[in-house]
């Protein structure tokens, strides 16, 4: 009887431990892509930022900047192996962000309500230009 309680015991350890490793691991895997993905977005957030900026500086629209700079980012980025997995949404958000904060003046956009109305035709404008591109 002592003898399959500690049997019993010694497969609950180890069952218990060997659950306890693979989560863990796991979970640190997890938040590494997580990270990358981060990383990823900004690098995307920071080169869109510039190119739009840039385009508003030299008199583009606000119209006109967004395709150049979303045709020229989609081009730059194009072989990055993770791009297509990453939210658009956080994308959209942390180009919003960057925009809205380096050059906002000029288009008239501040704050919070700035950020989400640029995010929101952001989102537009990059659906539209799918649908054209996959017609």
């Amino acid at each position: 009887m002592k003898n399959s309680l500690k049997k019993i015991f010694f497969r609950l350890f180890t069952l218990t431990f060997v659950c306890s490793t693979l989560i863990i691991f796991h979970a640190e895997r997890t938040y590494a892509l997580g990270s990358d993905d981060n990383n990823l977005i900004k690098k995307v957030s920071k080169s869109y930022t510039k190119k739009f900026c840039n385009a508003i500086g030299f008199g583009l629209s606000k119209e006109s900047a967004m395709d150049f700079s979303i045709a020229e980012n989609k081009q730059a980025f194009n072989n990055k192996k993770n791009i297509n997995f990453i939210s658009k949404e956080l994308l959209a958000e942390e180009i919003a962000s960057s925009v809205i904060e380096t050059c906002g003046y000029p288009i008239n956009l501040f704050g919070e309500k700035g950020i989400q109305e640029f995010k929101s035709y952001y989102l537009a404008k990059d659906k539209e230009l799918e649908k054209l591109n996959s017609d």
